[in-house]
């Protein structure tokens, strides 16, 4: 485009000192510093090309003074005498002047055209590169998340971080899973081993309502430990229906060896759409099982509290157990609900659950004065985005 400018400005340079200079035109040679005041507006605009209302007032400008020196050959025209060879001599350059004047016109708004249609197909060109090249990347880190997950799965490190935490709760007709989030001295109890887990508010209530002897001697909790399972008794010490969220104290003396590390509560802003999950609970009565899948959506509300949806395979009896992180294998949410289908024979949609976000859990246990017993630490997490970087 600078090129052109130059070229442009060259050829208005020569049309005008042609007519300047003309030997039956010897006013117009005084005008030559016009000529080059243009010249130099020709440059400032060559030097800001990206300035597209200075070259359109440079583009009025040029016509204008071009114009205003046809209207002085005309007046010349005027004054010489009829007939005579100065008056045909400036009749011949005007005619010209006017022809030059009118196609550089036309050359310019051409000029302008085409480069208006030449960088809007390079801007759509771009933009679609771009967009491809984001679809790529983002399928690339998808792809490196899944490959990186699958070279580093240490079976026996995620058996103690997701799935030895997990618990079951048992009444007569109901089933739930919880989570252990502390075992150890509680400060707040005179250092005395004490050890509590997570769950759903809505297992405990079903468990006392149909297992009456549970209100005063507490229901069964398995605990599962290596090579051995402790069934034990527990009770509920508080809960939120709202968010469905329920704390259950699990009496044993033992300072059990495997706890839940809770995702701190400064970084449960991070966790967002896409990111792989693992889904820990005892459905149907089962000792735990895992299932992996995503977290499909930040935003569901229901009875007035925010709930996370997560399409990692569960089933009746997962309530109450442990969301994890996959990747840092860090508890971000307990297991609430299970979407179904239908009134008289409802089918269970098992790859549409809901959980309770982890910063519900932490806001609550802390107006319960609770929230020290949330056991957690940070891990570093791979930088994905580096990996795939050069694809761009």
């Amino acid at each position: 485009m600078k090129r052109t400018l130059v070229e442009v400005s060259c050829g208005l340079a020569a049309l005008v000192v042609m007519v300047s200079f003309h030997q039956q035109v010897a006013r117009l040679e005084a005008q030559q510093q016009n000529v080059t005041a243009l010249e130099r507006k020709v440059e400032r605009a060559v030097a800001a090309v990206g300035d597209t209302k200075e070259l359109e007032q440079l583009r009025r400008q040029i016509v204008e003074q071009t114009e205003g020196r046809m209207k002085e050959l005309e007046s010349q025209l005027r004054s010489a005498a009829v007939g005579s060879q100065q008056a045909r001599n400036i009749e011949q350059e005007l005619e010209r002047a006017k022809s030059d004047v009118l196609s550089f016109r036309s050359q310019l708004t051409s000029d302008f055209e085409r480069q208006r249609q030449m960088v809007d197909a390079y801007m759509r060109e771009v933009r679609s590169k771009e967009h491809d090249a984001d679809m790529k990347l983002s399928e690339a880190n998808r792809a490196i998340a899944q490959l990186a997950g699958q070279l580093y799965r240490d079976p026996n490190e995620l058996t103690r971080t997701m799935l030895l935490p997990t618990v079951q709760l048992n009444g007569d007709d109901t089933v739930g899973s919880g989570t252990i989030v502390f075992s150890g001295p509680n400060e707040k109890h005179g250092h005395k081993t004490e050890t509590y887990a997570l769950t759903s508010y809505h297992v405990v209530r079903n468990i006392l309502a149909d297992t009456p002897k549970a209100q005063t001697d507490g229901f069964e909790v398995t605990i599962y430990l290596p090579g051995e399972k402790l069934v034990v008794k527990g009770k509920m010490v508080a809960a939120q229906p709202k968010i469905d969220a329920a704390l259950v104290q699990i009496f044993t003396d033992r300072k059990l060896p495997n706890v839940a590390n809770v995702l701190p509560r400064a970084e449960a802003p991070t966790i967002k759409v896409w990111d792989a999950v693992c889904a820990v609970g005892c459905p149907l009565g089962n000792d735990p099982v895992p299932s992996n899948g995503e977290i499909s959506s930040l935003s569901n509300e229901l009875n007035g509290a925010n709930y996370w949806m997560i399409n990692a395979p569960t089933y009746f009896g997962n309530s109450g157990g442990g969301i994890y992180r996959a990747d840092t294998k860090q508890l971000i949410g307990v297991f609430s609900k299970i979407y179904t289908h239908g009134k008289g024979n409802p089918v269970v949609v098992p790859h549409m659950g809901l959980c309770t976000p982890i910063d519900l859990v932490y806001e609550w246990l802390g107006n319960e004065k609770l929230d020290h017993l949330l056991q957690s630490s940070s891990v570093p997490r791979v930088d994905l985005s580096q990996l795939a970087a050069p694809m761009r």
